[in-house]
């Protein structure tokens, strides 16, 4: 999907005008420097909606990093549309990024989406906004990110760095990243995503377990893999640490998990409504099936232990052989499901962008966590 693009330059403010080979037009009334300002991209006939925040020191003679949030579930049926978009202007998140990132920010809000209430499995009714739980047909969420980014890509007036692409997801919008990031699923078909070019690193909070066959290592999934920082809260009743026992401070993880979800062990697997599903990781075997122990696996590292700081635990793994990319495990003690760590996240992306990948650049910052509040 290519998108030709005009651009004005005047003083402090950018107009952009851009329209789809198919007649569908996307304009930035104005895309203001330092500031928010909302897009659309049109993607089978319906308009996707994001932001785009330049920062303030943006100079187009320069490539900036860029970071794409994926926001999580939107779950409730009596939100109106504007009330969902408004997430879009959403400024607190901003702050770690605002004077050397790109931010796009992405809404899995799309006028496609049935206004009659219908079961959730099958969309659910307007304010019931999940990455990647509806349109399975046409796999919408998955060529709207594509395409966006192609476009970033392409275009002269946003200079975007394109070796340091970055994904932020939480929850619903962290299974949607990870699903992205490997190739999307098995039976995607009429887009081919990620195949120019390849997030950089990612960090996912909240609901980022793989999924076996589903958010998971498959045939299509890319042989260029993002390095990530995986951070969960230690009581978040979504997921589940692998095994009956209790972990390191008596805490039966059990006790956290959704009954309703399901809760039968399977093959060290979980067998939920969403298929079987790996943990988060395992507390006291990492050798057992989980999510951490899968991305080791294929990014060529092997776990090598833990240490523990006042408000979490940080999981580490080192290369086997000379793999560049980079695995970090964060369990934050006492939050749940919904937690920030905004300036972890965007310092671990510092690492790439400004230290060619040298953990030991983040792990000074790593020890700071008295200064932090998570949850």
């Amino acid at each position: 999907m290519k998108i030709a693009v005009t651009l004005i330059l005047l003083p402090a403010i950018l107009l952009l005008a851009c329209t789809q080979s198919d007649g569908a037009e996307l304009v930035f009334s104005s895309l203001e420097l330092g500031q928010t300002n909302r897009g659309t991209i049109a993607i089978n006939g319906y308009d996707r909606h994001f932001s785009v925040t330049l920062p303030g020191s943006y100079n187009n003679d320069v490539a900036y990093p860029v970071v794409l949030f994926f926001h999580g579930c939107m779950c409730r049926p009596d939100l109106t549309d504007e009330a969902i978009l408004r997430y879009l202007d959403w400024a607190p998140r901003l702050e770690p990024y605002k004077e050397d990132f790109i931010v796009i920010k992405m809404s899995a809000f799309s006028e496609k989406k049935p206004e009659v209430p219908q079961p959730v499995e099958n969309g659910g009714a307007r304010g019931m906004w999940f990455w990647h739980e509806g349109f399975e047909s046409e796999r919408d969420d998955y060529a709207f990110v594509d395409a966006l980014i192609e476009e970033l890509r392409s275009s002269p007036e946003i200079n975007i760095d394109t070796e340091n692409i970055f994904g932020v997801g939480h929850s619903s919008g962290a299974i949607f990243l990870i699903s992205y990031v490997l190739g999307g699923p098995i039976d995607l078909t009429g887009v081919s995503i990620n195949d120019t070019y390849n997030f950089k690193a990612i960090s996912v909070t909240g609901g980022s377990t793989l999924r076996k066959g589903i958010v998971d290592f498959k045939e299509n999934t890319p042989g260029t893999l993002p390095s990530v920082l995986h951070i969960q809260g230690e009581r978040d009743g979504g997921l589940w640490f692998n095994g009956q026992e209790t972990g390191k401070r008596g805490i039966d993880f059990l006790e956290f998990v959704s009954v309703a979800n399901g809760s039968a062990i399977i093959g060290g697997l979980r067998d939920t409504i969403h298929g079987l599903t790996y943990s988060a990781w395992d507390e006291n075997t990492p050798s057992n099936p989980s999510t951490l122990e899968r991305w080791a696996t294929h990014l060529n590292l092997e776990y090598s232990g833990y240490e523990e700081y006042s408000q979490y635990y940080i999981y580490n793994f080192a290369p086997v052989t000379a793999s560049e990319n980079v695995l970090v495990g964060m369990r934050v003690k006492d939050c749940g499901h919904g937690l920030t760590a905004d300036r972890y996240q965007s310092d671990f992306f510092r690492i790439f962008s400004e230290g060619n990948g040298d953990r030991r650049a983040f792990d000074s910052q790593i020890s700071r966590d008295t200064a932090m509040t998570f949850c």
